[in-house]
């Protein structure tokens, strides 16, 4: 599901007219944004092209009628273990978008849940249950 990284006023541009700051800032905001998420997505899949390409010819490598290996053999491997690294809290403040970030500051505050904390029975703080963006990991 796509965020919503900005909003643009007024939706019908044939009855109203858009303020020339406005204008000036989408014009470049815009292809700027789209020029660095293509840029991203032609490293990733240039990535994963070659790591397609190093299992292939691992592949083609392998001659079962070659290597027997004996089940305690395989009982003494160590199990597999990934090295990749995947991306989390990708939308946090250091990486969001401008036109996201400026959304972002209009938001209303969250709900005084602190005021709660004397009546909870474990002692947590009841703000975190909704501000910690961790509590969803």
């Amino acid at each position: 599901m796509p965020f919503l990284q900005r909003v643009i006023q007024p939706v019908h541009v044939c009855r109203n007219t858009l303020p020339v700051d406005d204008r000036g800032a989408l014009a470049i905001d815009i292809p700027n944004e789209l020029e660095c998420e293509s840029t991203a997505i032609a490293e990733r899949t240039h990535s994963l092209q070659g790591r397609i390409d190093r299992l292939a010819v691992k592949v083609t490598q392998l001659d079962s009628n070659v290597e027997e290996v004996s089940l305690q053999d395989i009982h003494m491997r160590k199990a597999f273990r990934s090295s990749i690294v995947y991306d989390q809290q990708v939308v946090c403040r250091s990486s969001m978008p401008a036109a996201m970030f400026e959304i972002y500051k209009r938001c209303g505050k969250p709900p005084p849940l602190d005021k709660l904390n004397p009546y909870r029975e474990d002692g947590r703080d009841g703000l975190k249950f909704y501000t910690d963006p961790n509590y969803f990991f």
